[in-house]
């Protein structure tokens, strides 16, 4: 009988033995699945997973099915996968078909946004104005007017019939290049050179101003993938005379080739030249709209453009924060002295707060335009919390991670309904917090304010929880 008894217990124990065995299998097969989902869905969004939540074989900066198609040309907007917001075709795929076009195809006009011209002549003689691209140390005050072109009838030459339709939106250059315009039968259009695949003619206003620059990036960004084409088949011609601008080398970055109006010595002829969007009329540039279509598209092509798009990981045990000083510095010829406004007093004693309340945590401060863009990108796209008075440089947070919090300082005279930054993080569903000073004491001469430390300290924790909880 005893011997039966040990028998059984033995029996049992094996059944209870298998039987862990089988639950600790079936568990992390489940567990399995479900962190190789996250991760997986992470990779294909570019997005930013927990330390723990990477496996090793995925490694960092594995680009996108996204990117890999707008670097083709292959990417394609306007299909329903990738056009749709709440149900409803975009508003950018609607322009497309809000079309006028002459009747030999040569012209069409998008939106009163946008146009497209084939085999335009661009003939340089009809253009009034300075050649532009010169150091700013030779212009200095010069006047702004003389940093754009006149141009008068038959600049732009096509064989066209008579162009007529509502004007451009808004105050628009686009309305003066119309007016530029020359129908030319085909055996009378004469040209010297040829610039093949599509050309997008841009005239810039701010052009030194990383906001108002970025509205322009994004819209040749725009016209690009609407055309489905590959950042190798644009090229970029300015139709201004600004000179040397901190921020041209970038266009070269984003596109093929750039050129200056000023520089076309003869009559050039453009297979394709789509008239770019104005600045001032950019999705960017519209704070009221509830979404800007393709910005997480863009924001992944920019930094994958300046090698910038390495996988980020959120490790809440060693965050990631970055102060943008704002300070003086010289940009364009109407301002030698380079004097700026809304600076920060103390800047030390911030830095020293943030570091004293995280330690152990990666906090850093710098003037970020003193770097080139690809280290700019290549900071921000892997910053946790970024903080900084308001001005142009925090438009980098379209390139901060889908994580990532910005917190907004703003001195007495400069108002909040400024939204830029707020609508930016709100379009992008990141985290955000603002300060206004409203102590007129802590405004000092030359437009320094003093930030209190216990306020940025307060907001800087109430940042972690909401990115780490």
């Amino acid at each position: 009988m005893a011997f039966r008894i040990g028998i059984k217990k033995k029996i049992a124990s094996k059944n209870c033995l298998f039987v862990l065995i089988l639950v600790y299998i079936i568990a992390s097969s489940l567990l399995f699945i479900r962190f190789n989902k996250t991760v997986t869905k992470a990779l294909e969004r570019q997005d930013y997973v927990k330390l723990d939540q990477l496996p090793a074989k995925h490694g960092l900066g594995l680009g996108s099915p996204v990117i890999a198609d707008v670097l083709k040309g292959a990417f394609q907007p306007c299909s329903i996968e990738n056009s749709q917001f709440h149900g409803k075709t975009n508003y950018v795929c609607k322009w497309l078909n809000d079309r006028y076009s002459d009747s030999t195809g040569n012209y069409a006009m998008f939106a009163r946004e946008f146009a497209l011209l084939k085999d335009v002549i661009v003939v340089p003689g009809q253009a009034m104005g300075r050649v532009g691209g010169e150091n700013i140390t030779l212009v200095w005050n010069q006047d702004e007017s003389a940093e754009y072109l006149k141009l008068n009838k038959s600049y732009f030459q096509l064989n066209c019939d008579q162009i007529q339709h509502p004007p451009f939106n808004g105050k628009n250059h686009l309305n003066d290049w119309l007016g530029s315009v020359t129908c030319v039968s085909f055996e009378n259009l004469k040209h010297d050179r040829q610039v093949s695949g599509l050309t997008i003619a841009v005239q810039r206003y701010e052009y030194v101003n990383f906001y108002h620059t970025m509205t322009d990036y994004f819209n040749a960004f725009l016209i690009m993938i609407l055309f489905r084409k590959s950042p190798k088949d644009i090229s970029i011609l300015f139709i201004d005379a600004h000179p040397a601008g901190s921020l041209d080398a970038t266009w070269g970055n984003l596109f093929n080739k750039t050129y200056r109006a000023g520089n076309l010595a003869t009559a050039t002829k453009f297979s394709k030249m789509a008239w770019n969007i104005q600045s001032y009329n950019s999705p960017l540039n519209n704070h009221g709209l509830p979404y800007v279509p393709y910005l997480e598209e863009f924001r992944t092509f920019f930094l994958g453009r300046h090698k910038a798009d390495k996988l980020k990981i959120l490790d809440c045990k060693k965050l990631s924060v970055l102060f943008i000083w704002r300070r003086d510095y010289v940009a364009h010829p109407r301002n030698p002295s380079g004097v700026v406004s809304r600076k920060i007093k103390n800047e030390d004693e911030l830095l020293k707060s943030v570091k004293d309340v995280l330690p152990g945590h990666d906090i850093k401060a710098l003037q970020l335009d003193k770097l080139k863009m690809n280290k700019q990108l290549e900071l921000i796209s892997g910053t946790d919390i970024l903080i900084g008075m308001h001005g142009a440089g925090l438009t980098h947070t379209l390139f901060l991670p889908k994580h990532g919090g910005l917190i907004e300082l703003y001195p007495t005279y400069w108002p909040q309904a400024n939204v830029h930054f707020l609508t930016m993080a709100r379009w992008r569903h990141l985290h955000y917090l603002a300060w206004k000073n409203h102590d007129p004491e802590n405004e000092y001469e030359n437009k320094m304010t003093y930030i209190p430390p216990r306020s940025l300290i307060k907001m800087v924790k109430e940042m972690v929880k909401k990115i780490c909880n």
